[in-house]
């Protein structure tokens, strides 16, 4: 059976499977469901919780072993598993087949995972997989939907809102559905709003109760360049700065990137696939995007002059040149998007 996160709760009231798999990649969403279907669990008598992590070195037989062994206490167990990817090896496939064939009664096993390919769905094995248990898909919350799910959670928290402030808060939070809850959970209590005290919040409250949640990192700004998102970049940048970040301490993210940046271009210069290139450079997988975009947008010869830019601006925050360190990183990391020209809204 394939069901959305959405329709879990109504699915676990009227039965329990014994086997559910867990997909999607928002932390919050999956770990929404995850508790949801462990409560279902504990009320159905299950109350012992054995976790595993599965690496590249997982024992398939352990698991195997260990739902066919009577626990400690003679209770019924939930066995969670938690994968990095959303694609199984051999030895999984063929170890969660044979559990499936014969499960045991006094186990719910649970496995979660980042969202599966579509590819992977269409397999004849995973078709077996999902008649025998429930597939739980998690699907991420867009931009276009945000609003309507913030308005659902502020609901829940005893508020409601203009559809203008619903949007304010929305673009705060840029799509990070953690920050977006930690931000309801602290207007509840900052407007005083439960269940039983309902509170209606309009645009100038929203402004005035809620701090600015987008988060202005290191990360997020070299994530920005590398993409090609300039105004992104720059928003980043100028709360970087307001926040009291050092030049410095940014320019050796950014310079740390391009020096990655560089062997990758090399590498498709002398014909290597994208793939490949990313792979000898040890890229992690969520950060492949990134990249990629950028090695593929730059040649080998920008990069280096990029970085041969980075180190005066180094000079320049050092007190050495008389240019304007700010501007000059602003620059260099527009630069890096692919955009050249600076906006009047840089550093304002």
């Amino acid at each position: 059976m394939r069901i959305n996160a959405d329709q879990l709760d109504a699915h676990t009231r009227s039965r329990l499977g014994n086997f559910y798999w867990i997909a999607g990649d928002d932390t919050l969403l999956v770990q929404e469901s995850l508790s949801l279907l462990r409560t279902r669990c504990r009320e159905a008598g299950f109350t012992e919780w054995e976790l595993f992590f599965l690496d590249r070195n997982f024992d398939w037989q352990a698991l195997l072993q260990a739902s066919n062994s009577l626990s400690l206490f003679a209770e019924r167990r939930i066995l969670e598993l938690r994968l990095q990817t959303g694609k199984l090896d051999d030895a999984g496939k063929t170890a969660l087949k044979q559990y499936l064939q014969s499960p045991n009664p006094d186990n719910v096993l649970i496995l979660v995972t980042p969202r599966v390919e579509p590819a992977s769905l269409n397999t004849q094995w995973f078709k077996g997989l999902e008649s025998a248990g429930v597939f739980v898909t998690v699907w991420p919350i867009n931009a276009d939907r945000l609003p309507g799910w913030i308005q659902g959670r502020m609901k829940a928290a005893g508020m409601s809102a203009d559809r203008d402030a619903l949007n304010i808060l929305a673009d705060r939070v840029e799509g990070n559905l953690l920050a977006a809850d930690q931000e309801i959970q602290k207007l509840a209590v900052l407007s005083g709003a439960n269940t039983g005290n309902p509170v209606h919040l309009d645009r100038k409250q929203i402004m005035g109760l809620v701090a600015d949640s987008a988060r202005y990192n290191i990360f997020n700004l070299m994530d920005a360049a590398l993409l090609g998102d300039a105004r992104r970049c720059i928003k980043v940048l100028n709360g970087l700065k307001t926040e009291g970040a050092e030049v410095l301490m940014i320019l050796g993210a950014l310079s740390a990137e391009l020096r990655r940046l560089i062997p990758i271009a090399e590498a498709l210069q002398q014909g290597y696939r994208l793939s490949d290139a990313l792979k000898r450079e040890g890229i992690r997988r969520n950060h492949e995007k990134a990249m990629g975009e950028a090695a593929q947008r730059h040649s080998l010869d920008a990069l280096q002059d990029m970085l041969r830019q980075a180190r005066q601006i180094d000079l320049a925050a050092k007190g050495m040149s008389a240019s304007n360190p700010w501007l000059e990183l602003a620059q260099l990391l527009l630069r890096l998007a692919g955009h050249h020209i600076l906006p009047q809204s840089v550093l304002s």
